[in-house]
């Protein structure tokens, strides 16, 4: 039986790992990282005492400090998590080519062909744990296996801290085993309907048929259920996400300068670019928005995050904002540019979100993308788009 090749390495929790990491005094200590000019302060990354103590990722601060009054709440250091990133990169450089890093603590490194240097890919993965240890001084949870999707399931089932091989033979009831939250795209309001069906296991899924799993997910299903069965279609090198865009173009038919139009249009094509985006398990940290004047000018304007965006109602709200911000000239538009940019796999996982504010907007925004995902991305509009056109 061929040997499996992919070492998934995941640093739990990140930015307080690394802020832990440069301040020893925090240790064994409850702290958080939040963003500070948020107006609602979240929670972006807790520790693991403070995790212990009850606070997840997604949490207001608010919460969180009821829950524990003597949290110590820091601001993100991006500078620190860029020269992190830098020396992650730096160590698994000498064991392969061909590594992914997806940023956040998360990196991927194929070790096909490498046995003669290093020896078995258990062993090349036992000392790149033990290196980022005592280089970094953070630990990691690390997994051998066949593909991507099987090592980060296996390293989801042995954090904080745990190290996992996955042989092929025995990836079947290694899965099999698993809780179904552990699959990468099922969140709260998936897990909840998949409880409710009796499915609490990844081989539970497994065994679904396509009519079956249609019937109560819709076609995404059929994706989470061949993920359930192990199967990785994607490459082991996609393009980067931060280099990679959606963007979507809007052409009136005749030139425009009603505002509410104009928001409406934008409201509907933000609607559908955010549905690809999370249909790609990807969040966005910057809105581009291009206005075309019917003179040929042009306008642009952007909003970023040190966060990210995923749902409608946050994107549409920074769309909104944007466009009102843009459009000083009184030219009408012949049409308008939307891209999503600096794109990225959820920071953490939404599966571990646990404030109620988080896990409704999860749920409402689940059901909205199965029902456009089986009827099409037009069968539901924003009320802007509904008003502006009656």
């Amino acid at each position: 039986m061929d040997e499996p090749s992919i070492i998934h390495v995941n640093i739990v929790d990140y930015a307080s790992a690394l802020a832990q990491a440069k301040d020893t005094q925090l240790k064994g200590r409850p702290f958080v990282i939040a963003a500070e000019q948020a107006s609602r302060r979240i929670v972006l990354s807790p520790s693991q005492q403070a995790r212990k103590e009850g606070i997840s990722r997604g949490m207001s601060v608010l919460q969180a400090q009821r829950i524990v009054p003597s949290l110590i709440v820091l601001a993100p250091d991006a500078k620190l998590i860029t020269q992190a990133n830098a020396a992650l990169q730096g160590i698994v450089d000498h064991y392969s080519p061909s590594t992914l890093n997806e940023q956040g603590g998360h990196l991927y490194l194929d070790m096909s062909g490498t046995r003669r240097l290093f020896g078995p890919t258990v062993d090349s993965a036992l000392r790149l744990k033990e290196e980022i240890q005592s280089q970094m001084g953070v630990d990691a949870a690390v997994a051998v296996a066949s593909n991507k999707l099987v090592a980060k399931i296996g390293t989801r089932a042995v954090r904080p801290y745990g190290m996992a091989q996955i042989r092929l033979d025995e990836t079947p009831s290694f899965l099999a085993a698993q809780e179904v939250s552990l699959l990468t795209g099922v969140g709260p309001a998936t897990t909840s309907l998949l409880k409710a069906v009796g499915i609490t296991q990844i081989g539970e899924l497994a065994r679904l048929s396509d009519e079956e799993v249609i019937a109560f997910l819709g076609p995404r299903g059929i994706r989470l259920r061949d993920n359930a069965r192990g199967i990785d279609a994607a490459p082991f090198l996609p393009a980067s996400p931060t280099q990679r865009t959606i963007v979507r173009q809007i052409d009136f038919a005749e030139p425009i300068i009603d505002g509410s139009a104009i928001e409406a249009a934008l409201r509907t094509a933000i609607s559908d670019a955010a549905l690809e985006m999370r249909s790609d398990m990807y969040g966005t940290a910057k809105i581009i928005l291009t206005l075309h004047y019917v003179d040929g000018k042009r306008h642009q304007v952007h909003a970023v995050t040190t966060d990210q965006w995923l749902y409608d109602d946050e994107l549409g709200h920074q769309a909104t904002l944007l466009i009102r911000r843009a459009f000083e000239r009184r030219v009408r538009l012949v049409g308008l540019t939307l891209t999503l940019t600096d794109l990225a796999p959820p920071l953490g996982q939404i599966d571990l979100f646990t404030s109620l504010q988080q896990e409704k907007q999860q749920r409402l925004q689940d059901a909205v993308d199965q029902i456009k995902g089986r009827w099409g991305s037009d069968i539901l509009l924003h009320a802007a788009a509904i008003a502006h056109e009656h």
